[in-house]
């Protein structure tokens, strides 16, 4: 193997594994969702390093080994780069719920009003029952549905109304035909 190989190898390794503890810590602790991206980057790196000690035992295999450790490596840290993004978005999500959770129906009808004037409408879908094809349905009004699955919120109830208001009024709309 020469040098560039092991360098691209080692670069790839570390940053492979690092990306790793990066995305185990931020998907269990920070976000509420379990990937299975992150199992499948476990297991490349794990055969990117069974590779690595096949590669000092046999000398015959060095060659293929080293194309079988610089593809796990390789796939390893791909899929830990798009598992940073989903982390981000979710994180992002939650950051802008969190406004939203916090604020009484008297200040959510503030906010209403200045989601309204910035065209940036949300609807906060919850409950027992699925929302649906309300989320594609929603979007045609230029309104960001964001499902709660379970979980129903007071105030969010209250900023939903008034979404409900703003439709039926300026758009002639009744919220519930969008769930079909």
């Amino acid at each position: 193997m020469n040098a560039r190989t092991k360098y691209i190898l080692l670069i790839l390794g570390i940053s492979a594994f690092g990306l790793s503890i990066y995305n185990k810590y931020n998907a269990y602790t920070e976000t509420s969702f379990n990937p299975i991206e992150l199992e499948y980057a476990k297991v490349f790196f794990g055969i990117g390093i069974f590779c690595v000690g096949l590669y000092y035992f046999n000398k015959n295999w060095r060659n293929l080994m080293t194309k079988i450790m610089i593809g796990a490596f390789g796939i390893c840290l791909i899929l830990n780069l798009y598992l940073i993004a989903q982390i981000y978005e979710s994180k992002q999500i939650q950051n802008r719920l969190s406004e939203y959770y916090e604020l009484d129906c008297e200040k959510i009808t503030d906010r209403f009003k200045a989601d309204l004037k910035n065209n940036e409408i949300k609807y906060f879908s919850g409950g027992l029952v699925g929302s649906g094809n309300l989320s594609e349905n929603i979007k045609k009004y230029g309104i960001e549905n964001f499902e709660l699955g379970c979980q129903v919120y007071t105030n969010l109830n209250c900023y939903n109304e008034l979404v409900s208001n703003y439709l039926k009024d300026q758009k002639n709309i009744n919220i519930n035909e969008l769930y079909k």
